[in-house]
C-alpha cells in the first residue's frame, strides 16, 4: 500500500516531495548574482544589460540638476529599485526594465548602468551595511548607526525633522528624548543658539535680569497652561551665581530658566576686565 511504498522510499534516501523553496541553510535575503529568474524567461542578449549606456566613466557634475544621478531616469528607478519594504530580485528589475522598453519608454536605464552606479553612490557616501559571517557559518549584515545619524544630519530633508535636545513631556512618554535618561545621563548638544549668540554649558552667562547663571543641560518643555505642545521652548537647567567683592559664588541648588532670557555670553562678560 501506499504507507508501505513511503517507508521503502524513505529507507533508500529519495526524496518524497519536492522543495519549492530554498533550504532554511541558504542565505536568500541578499542578491549574490546566482538567483534563479522565478520564471521570467529573458534573452541573455538583453539590451538592458548590454554595455551600450554613454559616460558611464564620466562623472557627473555637480552643476547637474539630477546629481549624483547622470538623469532623472536614472534617479527614479534606482528608488524604485532601492525600497526596502519592497526588495526586487536581479531577474524583477530586468523584467521592470524590459517591460518599461516595450511600452516605448525613453530613457530606460540599463541594469548595469544602474548597479555601476550603485557602486559610485557607495563610494561617494560610503556603504553603511557590513557583512559578518558567525561562527557557526551564519549571515548577518550589520549598519552602522552612527553613520546612518551622520547621514540623517547631512540630509536637509530629515535634518530639520530631527530634535537634538531632550524634552520635558511631563508624566507621559511618548518619545525616547522625553526621558529623564537623556537629559542626565546621555552626551547633549553643549551650546544653544539665542538672537544669533552662542552660549555653552559650564560657562558663566548673564540673563536679562542681570543676574549671572551657568547652565548645565538644555532641553526643550511646554510649561504653559494649555501645555499642548505647540508652544515648546528651549530652557537651560543649571546654577544661579552671586557676583562679590571676592568673585562669584554659585549655588548648589539647579534653577530652570528659559533660554530666551540669556542677555550676554560668557565671550562678552569676559571682554569686561572690571567684571571678572
Amino acid at each position: 500500500d501506499l504507507y508501505e511504498e513511503l517507508q521503502s522510499a524513505l529507507a533508500s534516501g529519495e526524496q518524497l516531495f519536492s522543495m519549492p523553496l530554498a533550504p532554511a541553510s541558504e542565505e536568500i535575503s541578499f542578491d549574490d548574482g546566482t538567483e534563479s529568474d522565478f520564471g521570467i524567461e529573458l534573452l541573455d542578449d538583453c539590451t538592458l544589460t548590454a554595455l551600450r549606456d554613454t559616460n558611464l566613466d564620466c562623472p557627473v557634475s555637480p552643476n547637474n540638476p539630477n546629481y549624483p544621478w547622470p538623469s532623472k531616469a536614472h534617479y527614479t528607478t534606482t528608488l524604485l529599485f532601492s525600497s526596502p519594504r519592497l526588495p526586487f530580485s536581479e531577474a524583477q528589475k530586468k523584467a521592470v526594465l524590459s517591460w518599461a522598453k516595450e511600452l516605448g519608454v525613453r530613457d530606460v536605464p540599463s541594469l548595469y548602468a544602474l548597479n555601476r552606479l550603485q557602486e559610485s553612490l557607495q563610494t561617494l557616501v560610503g556603504n553603511p551595511t557590513e557583512k559578518i559571517t558567525a561562527c557557526s557559518g551564519n549571515i548577518f549584515y550589520l549598519n552602522d548607526v552612527g553613520k546612518a545619524i551622520a547621514k540623517d544630519y547631512a540630509n536637509p530633508l530629515t535634518h530639520f525633522a530631527m530634535q537634538d535636545y531632550p524634552e520635558d513631556g511631563g508624566k507621559g512618554m511618548l518619545q525616547v528624548f522625553n526621558g529623564e535618561k537623556m537629559l542626565f545621563e546621555l552626551p547633549l548638544p553643549p551650546a544653544a543658539k539665542v538672537d544669533g549668540e552662542i552660549y555653552f554649558v559650564n560657562e558663566l552667562l548673564q540673563d536679562a535680569s542681570g543676574d549671572y547663571f551657568i547652565p548645565e543641560r538644555f532641553f526643550l518643555a511646554s510649561y504653559t497652561s494649555m501645555n499642548d505642545g505647540t508652544d515648546k521652548q528651549l530652557y537651560a537647567l543649571g546654577h544661579t551665581v552671586q557676583q562679590t567683592e571676592d568673585g562669584f559664588i554659585v549655588s548648589d541648588k539647579r534653577e530652570i530658566i528659559p533660554t530666551s532670557n540669556f542677555q550676554r555670553s560668557f565671550r562678552e562678560i569676559s571682554a569686561n576686565d572690571d567684571e571678572l
